[in-house]
């Protein structure tokens, strides 16, 4: 990209507070091609991401499922909803194209109907958790970081009396603070697909440490976290930006391998991973953020830092 390209699309977009309430700068906005170096490589993500939130956004605009969760409406008063709509939509089309359009658009609203009517979450026996373990091989990891469970943690999960507590960690990765708590080295079963979002258990269950698990949560999209990174004091390095949580479990779940530029075979199959900053003195956006492994970290040890300052950069 030319130098004048640059400048012409930065003069067109940033610093452009007066676009909030002004249509005409706005589209002009709009209208611009996001070059690649702006995703910083995270085009796929973010724009699949983005692609996803508007579809939804734009299919309940047609009709609202929140109406009909708790309903005792069925799938043919979500038709009529949507009979009323999409003649206004795609007026340019035949009649059998809205018939064919009104029919798949009703299925997609009475599926995340079904989504969000209340269904009882089903117990994980004991059995089914042994499953999962035998599943995952001799040595499971976390399906989302990579983090090796410990023999303390496999006995917890699977109920052995005989488990004594695990001292917690002394040193914390000052990005994450994995390991801060005694949640965040257990294991615990996941929803791939959340569970408030429909995910089912067949096929859909994994094994995750607590922090990944619990930062997870039912997100789904990296726009669900949309806040500025957090700002630390960190003792050696001074003031650090530390990415949200949430924002790590979406790369890292995604990724899942070592982005070493030189290349790297970890992955988190057999490797813990997980994210340094692109640039040192950047803030820790998604746009910002590497996975990596321990082996190539540039941080090294300065990365952990101790209890007592990692407890203090919580709050």
């Amino acid at each position: 990209m030319e130098f004048e390209e640059i400048h012409s699309f930065f003069n067109t977009t940033a610093d452009k507070l007066e676009a909030c309430w002004d249509i005409q700068i706005l589209s002009n906005i709009a209208n611009q091609r996001v070059p690649d170096f702006i995703m910083s490589g995270r085009g796929s993500l973010l724009r699949a991401d983005i692609h996803i939130l508007w579809t939804q956004w734009f299919i309940e605009s047609i009709c609202d499922p929140e109406k009909f969760t708790d309903s005792t409406q069925s799938y043919g008063h979500i038709l009529v909803a949507v009979q009323k709509t999409v003649p206004i939509i795609f007026s340019g089309i035949s009649e059998e194209e809205r018939k064919t359009l009104t029919r798949y658009i009703s299925r997609l609203i009475d599926k995340e109907v079904q989504r969000r009517s209340p269904r009882k979450r089903s117990f994980i026996s004991l059995e089914d958790k042994k499953l999962l373990w035998d599943i995952y091989g001799p040595e499971p990891r976390c399906w989302i970081c990579g983090y090796k469970f410990t023999k303390w943690a496999e006995n917890k999960f699977l109920g052995y009396e005989n488990y004594t507590e695990t001292p917690l960690f002394q040193f914390i990765d000052y990005m994450t603070l994995h390991g801060l708590s005694q949640r965040d080295i257990c294991v615990e079963v996941d929803h791939a697909i959340p569970f408030s979002k429909g995910g089912k258990e067949e096929d859909n269950l994994r094994l995750a440490c607590g922090w990944c698990n619990s930062h997870k949560s039912d997100r789904i999209s990296v726009y669900d976290v949309a806040i500025k990174p957090r700002t630390v004091e960190h003792p050696k390095l001074g003031k650090q930006s530390v990415p949200h949580p949430f924002w790590v479990v979406r790369l890292l779940s995604v990724r899942r391998r070592c982005e070493y530029e030189n290349g790297c075979d970890n992955t988190v199959d057999h490797a813990q991973l997980t994210v340094v900053h692109k640039h040192p003195e950047g803030a820790m956006n998604p746009t910002n953020l590497r996975v990596i492994c321990s082996e190539h970290d540039p941080l090294g040890s300065t990365r952990l830092v101790s209890r007592e300052v990692a407890e203090q950069m919580r709050k």
